[in-house]
This record gives C-alpha cells, structure tokens and sequence, in this order.
C-alpha cells in the first residue's frame, strides 16, 4: 500500500500541468487590404499593389476603379465617435452605455466573476462554522447489556464550532484562485466587446437614420420642383403650346416620386425605434431633441486601424478568448492535484449537556482537533474524468481563441475593403450629381428656349432625382461602414 501511494504521488507530481504560456499568434505584419497613407492613390502603381488588381497595360484597367480610402498604422487615442464629431451621436452613445440592457447582462456577468473569485480565494483560509442542535434520544436496550426495561428519552443539547483548514501543500487551491481571477478578466473583456458592440450599433442606426432624412430632404425638393414643372406644363397645355401627352407625363413623375416618400418614413420611424431600444428606453419615450440637429458625418482624410499584430492584442473578444484559455488551463493543475493527498487542520469544539441550563458547567466542553489526510485511493477513476474534462476544456477554449483571431482577421479585412470600395463609390456618385444637374439646367433652358421637347427635362429630373438617392445612399453606406472598421479594429475604447 506505501508503494502505490508512493507510486501514485510521484506520477502526480510528475505530470504537473506546465505553466501556462500566452498562445503566439502569427499574423501579417500589415492588411492585405490596407493602402498606406502616403501612397499616391491617383497612381497606376496604386492599383498594382493590391490584391487581383488588373494590370494598366491590360484593356480592362480602364474599368478598374482605384483604391479611395486612406489608412494608417497608427492607433487613435479616442474612442472613434469623439473623431467624427458629432455631438448627437456622443450623447446616444453615452445614454446607451448607461441603460443598455445588454451592457446590465455584461455587468452582471462581471460581478458574478468576481463573487465567484473572492468565494474561492477563501479557501485560502481556515473555515469556521458556528454549530447547534436540539435532539431528542433513547439508547437501544440492545446496546446496554443486562438492561431489560426501556431506557427513558433524553434531550441532548450542544453547541459549539467546526473548523478546517486545508494547508494547501500541492497548490490545488491557488491554481483555482488564479483560475478564477482569470475569468473575471474574460468577463471584464466580455463586457467592452458589448460596449464595442453597442457604441457601434448605436453609430450605424444613427447614420441610417441620417441617410433616409436625407433621402427623404431630396425626395421633398425633387417633388417640389416637379410640381413647377406640372404646373409649367399644364400652363403651357392651356396657352395651347404643350401637350396633354407632356402634362400626364410630368405629373407621373411627381406621383413617382412622392411615392417613394412613405418607405423613407417607415425607414426613419425604424431607425428611431431601434435607437430607442439601444438607448434602454421605449420608442413612445424617446423625444426629438434627442436625434436633432445631427448630419452624416464628413469622411476622415486618413483613418487610424493600427496593424494586425495590434489587432490580436487590443480586440476585446480576442482577449477574452485568450483568459478563457489560461483560465481553463489553471483548471487542469487544479484538477491533477486532486490525485494528491490533501493536508487539512480539523478542529471541532464547543458544550454538550442534556438540558440548556447545564451548557455552562463545569465537564460539559468538548474539543477535538487535530491534522486530517485524505487521498481519494479508491476513487481514482472520477479524479482522472475530472482531469480529462478538464484538458477537453483547455482544447475547446484554444479552439475558441484561434477562430476569434482568424474572424477579427477575416471582419478587419472585409471591413477595409468594404470602405474603401464605399469611399470610392461616393466620389463617383458626387461626379454623377454634379453632371446630371448641369444636364437638367441645359435641359431646361433648351426647352424653354424651344429647341427640343419636354420630354429631355423630365428625362433629365429622373437623373437627377436618382443621382442624388445615389449619393445620399452612398455617404450613409460609408459612414456605416467607417464605423464597421472601427468595430472590427477594436479600435481605442477607454471604457471602464
């Protein structure tokens, strides 16, 4: 028997679970996507280091629209909302921050960890349980020889204390300590990926709902000017100058575009009641002071997103999934430990009398203490399952951290691209408004002019009117995606 508990310890000792070390992580030193600030975007060379782009000495590099945005290695040093400059979207952010619902469940979780971690950091010390009973007993004749009558009931009363002390020597209980302490930093993360998160959906609702106000503005001056034209033409219809064929036209127009007008206000209503909801409040509570005076924001020159190697240090959800993993690690050596003998210093004291009054006298103390070893010698089997769930665990959590590195890549990367294509198809669109609105005065004032037909004018407003959707459309879908690159960065969040 002293062999196989000698055995048992020293392959305990033995397969110990090594210290845990920081998972590496190998990355590109830059973006795949990434154009540096300094290049010369309007360059042929621009278009040559990206990824897949076509050759100039190819035909089809005419029709290769250049790289647009420009961004830095550098990290910024204020959350991504104070950048842009828009205090209505500060505000909503700083309202959702304290209300979220979402952010309570965070925080809840926070407070959880940390209640579970000073629970297990008194295990460090002695336990001490205060103890009473009341109890009612008869003694068996059977157990008193030569006793032949029934013995009478009598009342036991005791009080006193149990005490324990585990001595800790194989650092079993440390191990779940520091275990625990990590998991309370997995949730600290956890809770700013919500604030990431939250600030973000607050920021992409915000700009959607800038968007259809916009729409809704070009929608309302569009329709404007059609009603002059309607009623150009129905003045030249009457002088007998026009034609019924150019009034219906004109006035198919107007009702075109006033059509459009009703999905723009269901689209701002919706936008309205989701900010509500990120704001912790109702939508019949959310007043319009709270969204007014706000405007798509202007596009930043250069946008700071730092590099991937900053990436897999700074992104919340990234970190979480690395202390989860030290944390499941700790469990193992904790787990292992158990195949060791555990040392406990074990007292119990106190008064027993059989009536309350007696408690007090002389002879009615009792004490026992003394050191207590336990080895769970037939119980083998459960300690090493306790063991192989616990390296399971460590495979499940460095499995988790490796697909949270390659999707902050793979949501980085997209995210790029994504603004990048966004800021290129605006300044196109900008070109396009501006040529389709000398090409409505042209049309115009050659009519007006008689030389050509009403048809070019009406021709020439639905350019317009389309061209301005497009560009409004296409500022809303940049500055959504400025802040989808924010979020997939982690860019600087100094949240606490």
């Amino acid at each position: 028997m002293r062999s196989l508990i000698c055995l048992t310890i020293g392959v305990a000792a033995c397969t110990g679970a090594p210290a845990y070390q920081r998972p590496t992580v190998r990355v590109a030193p830059d973006y795949a996507s990434m154009t540096p600030a300094h290049a010369e975007h309007s360059s042929d060379s621009a278009i040559a280091k990206r990824p897949g782009a076509v050759s100039p000495t190819n035909p089809a590099a005419a029709d290769v629209i250049k790289s647009s945005a420009a961004y830095s290695t550098e990290v910024s040093s204020v959350p991504f909302w104070h950048e842009l400059g828009d205090s209505v979207l500060t505000r909503l952010i700083e309202a959702a921050f304290r209300a979220n619902t979402n952010i309570e469940v965070a925080e809840a979780r926070v407070t959880s960890a940390r209640a579970s971690r000073r629970e297990s950091a008194l295990d460090l010390g002695p336990t001490v349980t205060a103890v009473g009973s009341v109890t009612r007993q008869r003694a068996s004749v059977a157990a008193s020889p030569g006793v032949t009558t029934r013995l009478p009931q009598r009342d036991l009363y005791d009080i006193g204390f149990d005490a324990s002390w585990e001595l800790d020597v194989f650092g079993r209980v440390r191990r779940t300590v520091t275990a625990n302490e990590t998991l309370e930093a997995s949730a600290e993360h956890d809770l700013r990926d919500v604030q990431v998160s939250l600030a973000a959906e607050v920021a992409r609702t915000y700009f959607d709902l800038r968007g259809a106000e916009g729409q809704f503005e070009v929608a309302r001056r569009n329709a404007e000017n059609q009603r002059r034209t309607v009623s150009l033409a129905e003045d030249r219809l009457a002088a007998g100058r026009g034609t019924a064929f150019d009034t219906e036209r004109a006035r198919s127009a107007l009702q075109l575009t006033l059509s459009a007008i009703p999905i723009i206000e269901s689209r701002i209503a919706a936008d309205r009641h989701r900010i509500a909801t990120l704001l912790g409040r109702s939508p019949a509570a959310m007043t319009a002071e709270w969204l007014s005076g706000g405007t798509l924001p202007s596009l930043p020159g250069v946008v700071r997103v730092g590099s991937p190697e900053q990436l897999v240090r700074r992104r919340p959800d990234v970190l979480a999934a690395e202390r989860q993993l030290a944390a499941q690690s700790l469990f193992v050596g904790a787990a292992r430990a158990e195949y060791l003998p555990r040392l406990t210093l074990a007292a119990t004291g106190g008064y027993a009398a059989t009536t309350f009054d007696s408690l007090s006298r002389r002879g009615t103390s009792r004490i026992v203490a003394g050191p207590v070893l336990t080895w769970p010698m037939l119980d083998l089997g459960r300690v090493k399952a306790r063991v192989d769930m616990a390296n399971a665990r460590v495979d499940e959590a460095r499995a988790q951290y490796s697909a949270a590195v390659l999707r902050a890549m793979e949501e980085t990367e997209t995210a790029l691209v994504a603004y990048d294509r966004a800021h290129a198809r605006l300044a196109i669109l900008t070109e396009a408004v501006r040529a389709s609105s000398r090409a409505l005065e042209l049309a115009q004032q050659r009519f007006e002019g008689g030389l050509t037909d009403f048809l070019q004018v009406l021709d020439a407003q639905r350019t317009v009117l389309a061209a301005e959707n497009q560009l409004v459309e296409a500022h809303t879908t940049a500055a959504t995606a400025l802040v989808a690159v924010y979020k997939a960065v982690g860019g600087t969040w100094p949240i606490r």
